[in-house]
Parts: C-alpha cells; structure tokens; sequence
C-alpha cells in the first residue's frame, strides 16, 4: 500500500536540528514521517499533495512536559487563587465532584486547545482518576483528540488532598494494580501517539517509603516519572528533597523534575550529573506563588529546561505566552541584579532561540522522544507546525525565530500535523463540532459547580495553616 505523500513547498524553515538549520525550501511528508528537506525537492507532479508555504514559518510542533488537560474543562476557575487556594479548592473540593464524562470532556477540551495552538505532543500529568472509570475515559480522550501524549497516570485528587489539604494525613501508596492493568490494556506497546508515564508525587508529598515504591514500579513498568518539587507550598525551602533522592540512588534520565523554584544550586547539579529533565511553567509559577522560575539557576548547572502550562484552569494554555514569561522572568531578574550593582544591562543572555529550543527539542528529550519528535529531521515523525508570516501581528517577518517568540500566537497557527496526519487546517480544527462540544462543555462545569457548591469568582478562606509538615 502505497504512503500518503505531502510536500510543504516554499516555507521558511526553522527546523531546531542543528545539521539543517534554517531555509526556506520544502519539506516531504511521506505517511506519518518526514522523508526530505532541501531548497527545491524534486517532487513528481501528482505524487504527492501540496502546500503552499510560501508565507508560512514550517517548524516543529511544540511540547509541553507537564500540563493537567483534564482541568480545562474549569477554565478560568482559578485565575485568582493562589497555588494553595488551588490545593483546598481542586483537590478538596472540585476534583473529587467529576464524573468519568467530566473527565472524558476535559481531556478532549485540553487535548484540541493544545493543538489548536501548535502544541503537537505533552505530558498529561493526569491526577485525577478516583475511579477505573475515569481513568479509561482519560485515555480515550487522548486517543480520539489525535495528539501525540504521555498518559501520566496520577492517582487520585480526593486522596492527594489529605496529604495537601488540612488537617494533614500520610500519603499511601499509589494503586498499582490500576497502573498494571492500564498497562497492559492501553499501553503494551511504548511506540505509537499514546504512551505511559506516572504522574507520581514525589518526596514533597509523600514519604520517602511511598516514594521508593512509587519509582520501583515506574522502573519496572519502563515509564517515564514527572513530579512536582521545590515549590513554595510544597516544599517553603526547608526540605532537601533532591539530597535525598541523590543519597538514595533514585535520580535518573527517567525523571522530570516539574517547577523545581526553591531547588539549591548544589541540587541542579545533581539533577545535572544525573540527567533530570526540568520543566518550568514560567505564567502559573508567577502568578500562584510557586517562586521565580528558576531558568538561570538550570542554564549555571548545564540544564537546558523545557516548558510546560500546568494549571490550565488558572493560565492559558497557547505555548507562545509561556515562551515569553520564559525569557522576560530571566531577563527581568538578571537585568535588575545589575540595575542594583550600578550596571546597565548592554547584552541580554537568554535568547528568543533559546526559549524556541525550550519549547521544541528540551520538551522532546523530556518525555524520552527526541528520537521522535521536537525538531524537523528526516526520519523523525513529521510533528509539524505551519505559522502564517502574513498575519497582522506577524509582518514583516524580519528574524522568523523573533517572531515566533515574541509575535505570534494561535491566531497565527494555521496548519497542524501530528505523524504527518493534518488536526489544523486554514485555521481551522478538523473533525470537531464546536457548538456541540462548547454546549457539553458548559453544562458539565456548570454540573461540577453545582455539586461542589462554589460559582464563578468564589475562592476558600486562608486555612490556619499554610503548609504541609
């Protein structure tokens, strides 16, 4: 059987493989799998379709390490409260009031959010799975958005908040029997869009036995481990929790340290010398109190971080605003430290390239994909974005990576593919109903409101006591 071919014809493109570089000329598409890039592909006439990119920038589709689709369906929900406020109120609270269909629902609103905005491949650290039921609506939400993803399997809110919520109980150990049988019902091969991963919680949430089980069993399974650690309400700086995963043998090139704020610079090291990938997720980090994302700190340790949206219904979740909190934070922090010394900032370190690499190729080597996906590169899987140069926002097109950093957004996205199979099209979502899937999606959260008790604009009370002991 003969592949289906496409040819992207006269784009300028960025492809993040350093043996390519940037041109403009074409790129081939043969079934899921870029098969060429050059000046002018000789392509014959009627072999394969093709696109005009003439004014279009072509480069890889991004990837986020560490994003909670399911929460979109809460969309704006949290934009004001605080990192704890979301703690007492999602995991105490909302979570625990959603329905294997809410799940279904909010996964699918997220996955088609992500694509909408060129994200082609995330991590969906997926902590919501009170049920075997939820968890397999989950996975078939995935599966039917056409996004390339990580399942990371998170256990339950409803019993994370007695570890994060007051009054403070132990963690127990994750369910394991529900991650074996996922395992061999969904995920018995590692190839392919849909793979595991364990959303795990790690030693600022539980106790060092949890954990231990917790990374005995990803190891064994061959799945990749993505935490969240050293931030504020977690961890308030007191905990050296990397020490400790350090002195027990437990770091490795499986893992993904999420946020990692008041982590010291002796601890990036050692994530260093071990090969821990470190997302950042640089809007929700500085709007919910986590601390400064701690980019210049991972760049002094030989750390190239990779970013991720996290709460998304708190945040956005378009990757082009998180690459700009990316290099402003870092920009803004090391530029007032001279400010300070009675310096003028003359070359700023941080650049629009290096948040693009942030985005693309740092978040492939995270989920374990590099191979894969992350840049343009003949062989890889054809994870391709196409954004329009002629847009309002974009033109004149001087610096292409410029203004992919810091111009454009998902207006601008108008083509998508994931293993070369096209999910956005002139602008356009292929194969979604949007009224009928906005009409589901704002009775459900109105649903999930109702049994919860809260309404729009509603936030908890500040508890007695702000962190967990």
């Amino acid at each position: 059987m003969t592949s289906t071919r496409t040819v992207l014809r006269g784009g300028h493109i960025v492809s993040m493989d350093p043996n390519i570089g940037e041109l403009v000329g074409d790129l081939l598409i043969e079934g899921s799998t870029i098969a060429a890039i050059g000046p002018e592909l000789n392509i014959a006439d009627g072999s394969a379709e093709v696109i005009d990119a003439s004014r279009h920038i072509v480069l890889p589709g991004f990837i986020d390490s560490h994003r909670h689709l399911f929460q979109a369906l809460l969309r704006g929900l949290a934009s004001d409260w605080s990192l704890f406020q979301y703690f007492v109120s999602m995991f105490g609270m909302l979570a625990p009031n959603m329905t294997p269909e809410d799940m279904y629902l909010g996964t699918t609103l997220g996955a088609l959010d992500a694509l909408d905005a060129g994200v082609t491949g995330v991590f969906d650290y997926s902590h919501n799975q009170s049920t075997p039921e939820h968890t397999d609506a989950a996975i078939r939400a995935l599966r039917n958005s056409g996004i390339r993803a990580v399942f990371g399997y998170g256990g339950s809110m409803a019993e994370q908040a007695e570890i994060l919520v007051p009054p403070f109980k132990s963690a127990t150990l994750s369910n394991q029997a529900e991650i074996r049988r996922i395992r061999r019902q969904y995920f018995s091969s590692d190839s392919g869009l849909l793979t595991l991963g364990m959303g795990a919680r790690g030693p600022d949430s539980s106790t060092m036995d949890v954990v231990r089980a917790d990374w005995a069993l990803a190891r064994e399974l061959g799945i990749r481990i993505n935490i969240h650690i050293g931030m504020a309400a977690l961890d308030l700086g007191s905990r050296p929790n990397v020490t400790r995963l350090h002195k027990e043998g437990l770091l490795g090139d499986d893992l993904i340290f999420s946020h990692c704020n008041l982590l010291t610079d002796d601890e990036f090291r050692m994530m260093a010398d071990a090969g821990v990938s470190a997302t950042v997720t640089p809007e929700d980090e500085c709007a919910m109190g986590h601390g400064w994302p701690p980019i210049a700190g991972l760049l002094k340790a030989g750390i190239r971080p990779n970013i991720g949206i996290d709460t998304c219904m708190a945040v956005g979740g378009d990757p082009f605003t998180a690459m700009r909190f990316a290099l402003a934070v870092p920009r803004g922090l090391d530029n007032q430290t001279m400010l300070e010394a009675h310096e003028n900032p003359w070359e700023l370190k941080l650049t629009a390239r290096d948040v693009l690499g942030f985005a693309t190729i740092e978040g492939a080597r995270a989920i374990g994909q590099e191979a894969t996906t992350g840049s343009l590169s003949p062989g890889k899987q054809a994870d391709i974005v196409m954004i329009r140069s002629d847009h309002i926002s974009m033109i004149p097109a001087i610096d292409p990576i410029a203004s992919i950093v810091h111009h454009a957004s998902r207006h601008t996205v108008d083509h998508v593919y994931v293993a070369g199979t096209a999910v956005k099209r002139d602008g356009r979502l292929l194969g979604v109903d949007m009224a009928e899937l906005n009409r589901r999606a704002i009775a459900a959260s109105e649903q999930i409101l109702r049994r919860a008790g809260v309404q729009a604009g509603w936030a908890p009370k500040n508890p007695q006591t702000h962190h967990a002991s």
